[in-house]
């Protein structure tokens, strides 16, 4: 091959290669309004949705943000409408439907309640006299969701955390489980003259990982793929860590 049609041949798949990069197919990721840790109203939509688009990010692949009520948020990686999903623990059935990811976060949930009506817990079954309260489309834990199923106790389920809030400060319910980050937060933004009014028992109700999942397609195993080997880079360069303790300063 002469000089000249190799070196035409070398440039010609170089380019090719630049415009591939420069067109990467930008991911439609569904999540929900989980502020401060998700949320379009706070910087780089919150340090969950940092990491994920830090992570696609080595690997060239732009995301966009579609934001819905948690329940649709599900919906929608099922429906295919969207090609992933995130913050969401694992759980049995889910297991069985999607692809699961490294993890993104670790979500503490504890039981808040307020701080004038005693409240003790230790197992399930303690919670039996409890008018409890809880968000549509969360699984709080494996333990709780088995116990709400089986009748052991009612959950009264609302849109979102905000209105578990105000409920709690009407007496309408008398505990929720919730993220200490998220309900400090609304405590901060929406109910500032209340913010001592409402404790959390020291004894969480979880300490689990949150994940992005996909449906399991070559495609969904592919972009888990791509998340995974972002994350582990972001985690031993320190960036990971650093995108939390930001948020917590």
């Amino acid at each position: 091959m002469q000089p000249a049609l190799l070196l035409l041949l070398l440039l010609s798949a170089f380019s090719a290669l630049v415009v591939s990069n420069s067109q990467a197919q930008t991911l439609k990721v569904s999540t929900g309004e989980w502020a401060p840790l998700i949320s379009s109203e706070v910087a780089n939509d919150g340090p969950i949705s940092q990491v994920v688009k830090e992570a696609f990010a080595l690997s060239g692949i732009p995301v966009e943000l579609n934001y819905h009520p948690w329940k649709r948020a599900m919906e929608e990686v099922r429906l295919k409408r969207v090609d992933a999903g995130f913050a969401w623990r694992k759980t049995a059935a889910r297991t069985r439907e999607f692809l699961y990811s490294e993890e993104i976060y670790e979500g503490v949930n504890v039981f808040f309640h307020l701080k004038s009506v005693p409240f003790q817990w230790q197992q399930m079954e303690d919670l039996e006299s409890y008018r409890l309260g809880g968000a549509l489309g969360y699984a709080y834990s494996q333990a709780f969701d088995d116990a709400e199923k089986s009748g052991t106790f009612e959950v009264f389920r609302v849109n979102d955390e905000a209105s578990l809030v105000g409920l709690l400060l009407s007496r309408r319910i008398d505990v929720f489980p919730a993220n200490r980050e998220v309900i400090r937060h609304i405590l901060k933004q929406q109910y500032p003259n209340q913010l001592e009014q409402i404790v959390f028992h020291p004894l969480p109700l979880t300490r689990k990982p949150l994940h992005l999942i996909a449906m399991p397609t070559d495609a969904g195993h592919e972009l888990i793929k791509q998340l995974n080997l972002g994350l582990n880079r972001l985690k031993s360069s320190g960036r990971f860590q650093q995108i939390y303790r930001a948020h917590n300063d």
